[in-house]
């Protein structure tokens, strides 16, 4: 995933969220974004609010595919912004044994992982610097959101549903997939059960 692409997904949730129409094409301050990008808007509106940041010298680097450290740290301004309340906060979390203090998005890591948002590998180490995979974000966005899949209708629907072929039920983010490939409507009691 690029940046711009994760810079899309975070505007249009905070644009829904406020009732705002983002403007397609804007001129921003970064220099390597066109005026006439498809995603200038969404970086302008999201720089506006502080959720997106340059990487270096006036540059945004929208080609440039986004690290699992960008990613977090996008998350955790946008939750800031985007005011859903309080997060779970989790009641065991432990520091990534890749991640120093000194760290530029130290911070946002562990915010992340304390609302329960991230999960490092079962070596300990989060890899703050690889690219994110697609499962990766949905996963995360959806966490933060406080949304889940009901398995119960996903797999009594799937002839209805949105799937796609390169995933099947046993992959790890099946559900969160799920959950974000599909509109529906749902009741929520202890846990989100589908209506649709």
């Amino acid at each position: 995933m690029t940046r711009s692409e994760a810079t899309a997904i975070f505007a249009r949730l905070l644009a829904e969220r406020k009732g705002d129409t983002i403007v397609p094409v804007e001129k921003t301050k970064f220099e390597d974004i066109p005026a006439n990008a498809w995603y200038s808007g969404y970086a302008k509106y999201l720089n506006n609010y502080g959720v997106v940041y340059g990487t270096e010298d006036g540059k945004f680097s929208p080609d440039q595919a986004i690290t699992r450290a960008e990613m977090v740290a996008m998350a955790v301004r946008f939750f800031e912004v985007y005011g859903n309340g309080n997060p779970v906060i989790m009641e065991q979390y432990a520091e990534f044994n890749d991640v120093s203090d000194g760290y530029w998005a130290a911070e946002y890591i562990k915010d992340a992982a304390i609302y329960g948002w991230i999960r490092g590998y079962g070596d300990g180490t989060f890899r703050a610097a690889q690219e994110i995979t697609r499962a990766e974000v949905v996963t995360i966005v959806n966490r933060l959101l406080d949304r889940t899949a009901d398995e119960v209708y996903v797999s009594g629907h799937l002839r209805s549903l949105n799937t796609f072929t390169d995933m099947t039920e046993q992959h790890w983010a099946y559900l969160a997939v799920m959950e974000a490939a599909n509109a529906h409507t749902a009741t929520y009691d202890k846990d989100e059960a589908w209506s649709k």
